[in-house]
């Protein structure tokens, strides 16, 4: 029986790897899990908060000669953490309770979780997250059964250090911690050189952050972009206090991931402060803490920022097969009870079982997450012009630039994420044209009021190519207001051209038209172009730049149209009000 103890985690660490590894993502993956692969296998950066732990270790990860297929080998990562959080989970829940059975109910329920689940079979952050939680709250346990060992308390803010350096939620695990710390040694407060020495043990995990400017200042990043906009992940301060959706977090998240465990849950919610009364406490305040945070935080993907919860709910559950077990044996006949024990627990280890009959819906969900490898691979097999900037969306781009780095195919293409949202980046893009270098971006890119002189040329992989053209236009200068001027007009089968010169900056957002008449002066058709991001953000009124052509490029003229009408005008209270002059120009 002992040995069957000692192996049973490793028992439970091999049949969750196993199940996760039945629905492990093959390949390159989109999204973030693909900015991931591409920061490992390149020793890069990725999104906020870059995540300097999960890197290095994918860096360390992917030099080992595991597998020919470098994507694949790196999303191992996620059912190997994974599957760790899952046997941790059974040894805290079978210390707590001191029930292997109900351990391993807990444990069951927390891997077949979907979002558990499909976040194994992608490289993605949580199941490291996961992994550290839970390991986390197994040290504090085991100190606090024997607080006088401060072993397993200095371990524990040693990983609570790696948690942080790895994702965020870990900070608000930090109420549930003091908390611990004072209810099960109300003296470590006022004990310097413990206390001075947990602090120190947090420090590596946070100076893994130095990574993120160490390696983005180099190629010209600054320091604030590195600290702010990565390491702060400042963006993400506007999803913050946006709405409310307390349905989601708090009832239909949980069900769908939990069914009937939230049952069990619930029991153990309450039963666990008999066994281990602070130990719950802090897990009532990990739990609170992060729901209050997914309920104020509003993202696509809300499901993820509720893992903290998870491993509760899942010691929870745990608790609650615990208490259950135990009950049933007091109320039957003694000769009976052992039996009856182990018929509960094998029918509630069978419900808990429940979610792999997801197994179809996680193949197919994950396989949803499959990069646009084969355009990535087509662009580089294209005969692009050597050192090409590519203005791509961010999946291919990423993909193209894994292929760079784990590859080596096309190192001389810049594969930029297209960012001509920003002044910068698009001005970037002209001066390369003008430099004779070649520059592509995404064809589905609207070209309009752009500077006149440049025009999108389809090219192959849904790219099209920024190029000069000589500007033609039939002159018809006209002033609108003081600070622009209609310069002239073209009208071809494939568009109506209006040519705008900007002799001051607008300063302002305004929508441009063009109504088409025919020779009766009755208007037989119209089109517009927004104030606000119809086309590139760029091109927006606001940022016109004095002395620039721009050319708004407008829908074809009908075949009878004989005059038309252009302007601009602006919205001011939902009500529309006229800009400037309205121009007639005639055919």
């Amino acid at each position: 029986m002992q040995v069957l103890a000692t192996l049973a985690p490793v028992l439970v660490f091999v049949g969750a790897f196993v199940l996760y590894l039945s629905t492990l993502a093959p390949g390159m993956l989109r999204g973030d899990s693909g900015e991931f692969q591409w920061a490992m296998a390149s020793l890069n950066v990725a999104h906020a908060t870059g995540y300097p732990l999960f890197t290095l270790l994918g860096y360390l990860w992917q030099l080992l000669p595991l597998s020919n297929n470098l994507a694949w080998q790196l999303n191992l990562l996620a059912p190997l953490f994974s599957a760790l959080a899952v046997a941790t989970l059974f040894v805290l829940i079978r210390a707590v309770t001191a029930r292997a059975d109900a351990a391993l109910i807990g444990a069951l329920l927390f891997a077949c979780a979907p979002v558990i689940w499909f976040n194994s079979s992608i490289l993605e952050v949580y199941a490291l997250h996961t992994f550290l939680l839970a390991l986390w709250l197994y040290l504090l346990y085991r100190w606090s059964r024997h607080p006088a060992h401060d072993a397993p308390l200095y371990l524990s803010f040693f990983v609570l250090g790696l948690g942080l350096a790895h994702h965020r939620l870990m900070l608000l695990t930090l109420p549930a911690l003091f908390y611990f710390l004072f209810a099960t040694d109300r003296k470590f407060f006022f004990n310097l050189p413990r206390l001075l020495l947990c602090a120190l043990l947090v420090v590596p995990g946070l100076l893994l952050y130095l990574y993120v400017p160490l390696r983005l200042l180099p190629e010209g990043f600054s320091f604030e972009f590195a600290f702010y906009d990565v390491i702060l992940g400042r963006e993400y301060a506007t999803s913050l206090l946006r709405e409310l959706h307390p349905l989601p977090v708090l009832v239909e998240i949980p069900v769908r991931n939990f069914h009937i465990g939230l049952l069990l849950a619930l029991v153990g919610a309450l039963a666990l402060f008999r066994r281990a009364k602070h130990f719950n406490t802090a897990l009532w305040l990990v739990y609170l803490a992060d729901v209050a945070f997914a309920l104020v935080y509003s993202v696509p993907d809300i499901e993820v920022f509720l893992t903290s919860s998870f491993v509760v709910i899942a010691i929870w559950a745990g608790g609650g097969a615990a208490f259950l077990i135990d009950w049933t044996g007091t109320r039957v006949r003694a000769q009976y009870a052992r039996h009856a024990q182990i018929a509960l627990a094998i029918v509630l280890s069978l419900l808990a079982l429940v979610g792999v009959a997801r197994f179809a819906e996680i193949r197919t969900a994950v396989a949803a997450e499959a990069a646009p490898e084969a355009r990535a691979r087509a662009i580089a097999a294209d005969n692009l012009p050597g050192g090409a900037m590519l203005e791509l969306d961010w999946e291919t781009a990423t993909a193209l630039r894994f292929l760079q780095a784990s590859e080596n195919l096309r190192p001389d293409l810049e594969a930029r994420l297209i960012a001509l949202d920003r002044r910068e980046e698009f001005w970037r893009a002209l001066y390369n044209v003008n430099a004779g270098r070649a520059v592509l971006i995404e064809r589905g890119v609207k070209w309009t009021r752009a500077p006149a002189g440049f025009a999108l040329e389809p090219r192959a992989n849904d790219l099209a190519q920024i190029v000069r053209v000589p500007i033609e236009m039939t002159a018809a200068s006209a002033r609108v207001t003081d600070s622009i001027e209609l310069a002239g007009y073209a009208s071809t089968p494939q568009a109506f051209t209006v040519f705008w010169r900007v002799k001051k900056p607008l300063n302002k957002d305004v929508s441009t038209f063009v109504h088409y008449l025919n020779a009766n002066g009755e208007k037989i058709g119209q089109d517009d172009r927004g104030a606000c991001c119809e086309a590139v953000y760029s091109f927006r009124t606001s940022e016109w730049e004095a002395g620039q052509l721009y050319a708004d490029v407008f829908k074809p003229a009908p075949e009878d149209a004989v005059t038309f009408l252009v302007g601009m005008y602006e919205t001011v209270n939902a009500e529309i009000e006229p800009y400037g002059e309205t121009i007639p120009i005639t055919r």
